[in-house]
């Protein structure tokens, strides 16, 4: 195995996703790209009537947010190598122990045609599950896409999501603490509305985590 990896090291040598230097194989970032990016944190404003907090890994800028686009909208399956990485160096875990469930914010069924993918399953499915949660990608449906979030105000916002998920008719996430996972947030209008969805149905609790935010 090892004879294997130094094999793929010299012909398909590991680049850092920020700016492109060799790196080794189980480290994807190099430390100065990492640092950048990196600043893990619990936004303050994202308690809210059905949201239990939401924590964040880095700063929506730079390389990350250039990742994130090209995974979301270019078809770039290959950046999802950036994201474990990250997600093992969150320092917050303990606080999160007692969210057994993880469920992802779901797409539409019209982008997810045109996507062939939700790119928050790439970002965080693998992972968690090594991890030894349980990882619901069907958790939440999603009746309709939205409105392009980006052009709203805070207002218009939540009252474009409002009622947009519905929990699975094959989830029981009654009594249950839900880790609910994003790739970016912003206003929060999309995490608290998949919450009170997920607390409509009986949940415990839902904590929310994405890979990124230009919130504080």
């Amino acid at each position: 195995m090892k004879l294997f990896h130094d094999l793929a090291d010299i012909f398909y040598p590991i680049t850092c996703p920020g700016c492109g230097k060799v790196v080794d194989r189980d480290q994807v970032w190099c430390e100065e790209c990492f640092k950048k990016v990196w600043n893990p944190r619990l936004l303050n404003s994202s308690h809210t009537d059905h949201l239990h907090g939401c924590y964040t890994l880095c700063n929506y800028e730079g390389a990350v947010r250039q990742i994130i686009i090209q995974l979301k909208y270019g078809g770039r399956i290959d950046r999802k190598r950036a994201f474990p990485p990250l997600l093992a160096r969150f320092p917050y875990w303990d606080r999160l122990s007692f969210c057994r469930y993880v469920i992802p914010v779901p797409l539409s069924k019209k982008k997810w045609h045109s996507r062939g993918y939700n790119q928050v399953d790439l970002m965080f499915e693998e992972w968690m599950k090594k991890a030894g949660k349980e990882y619901l990608p069907r958790g939440l449906v999603r009746f309709r896409a939205a409105e392009t979030q980006s052009l709203l105000s805070r207002t218009e916002r939540y009252e474009n999501i409002k009622g947009i998920f519905h929990i699975n008719r094959n989830v029981d996430v009654k009594g249950k603490h839900i880790l609910l996972v994003d790739d970016v947030y912003t206003t929060g209008a999309t995490m608290e509305s998949a919450a009170h969805e997920l607390k409509r149905a009986g949940a415990a609790s839902v904590t929310g985590l994405t890979i990124a935010s230009g919130a504080m």
